[in-house]
């Protein structure tokens, strides 16, 4: 980032996706959003 406004813009960006994925994983597919690794047996 060249200012602190795309900076700031960018950890915004990545905040948002985040939480949009959060959204996604909790409430379509309806899994838990505190576990970020995902045991398969």
């Amino acid at each position: 980032a060249k200012s602190f406004d795309g900076f700031k813009n960018r950890i915004l960006s990545k905040i948002t996706a985040m939480t949009v994925v959060q959204f996604i994983n909790k409430f379509v597919f309806n899994r838990n959003i505190n576990n970020l690794k995902v045991n398969i047996a």
